[in-house]
């Protein structure tokens, strides 16, 4: 009954953190590109509080369940597509501290300053090309966690 448990969370939450994101890649990206530099920060600051600490939560929940499910799935083929389906939950929150949150920072850093620095149109293509990355593995993930939920059960 756990594995079960922990699948639909799974499968929730990669389901959540992939339509999310390729709904930023889809139209909040393509629209951020096309701002000029103040507009941009602005708007870019102003998106932040809607996604965090939601996402964050949401990842964690789907790494703490996919990490179940790589123990517990019902068969040796199940746990393994999960434990990819895991790596690549890993990958979004990696990308994201490690890329997306360091550059977040540094934009806030810049509003506080009331300066937006020369290159910040460098800064601002390097956050699309991490949440391209980012969302990848959110996709990626979830069509593993269906997968695996089709082994285990289907």
């Amino acid at each position: 009954m756990l594995a079960p448990s922990l699948a639909a969370v799974f499968v929730l939450c990669t389901g959540v953190l992939a339509g999310a994101l390729v709904a930023v890649e889809r139209a909040v990206v393509p629209m951020l590109l096309r701002l000029p530099r103040r507009t941009w920060s602005e708007v870019h600051r102003l998106l932040d509080p809607g996604f965090d600490p939601l996402m964050p939560t949401v990842n964690k929940v789907a790494l703490a369940a996919g990490l179940g499910l790589s123990f517990l799935a019902p068969s040796a083929a199940s746990r393994a597509v999960f434990a990819a389906a895991l790596a690549s939950v890993a990958g979004v929150a990696l990308v994201s501290e490690l890329r997306n949150v360091r550059m977040n920072r540094r934009i806030d850093a810049w509003a506080e300053a009331g300066e937006i620095p020369d290159g910040w149109d460098t800064l601002r293509t390097d956050w699309a090309r991490a949440n391209r990355r980012r969302t990848v593995c959110a996709v990626l993930a979830f069509c593993a966690a269906l997968g695996g939920c089709w082994l285990a059960w289907g």
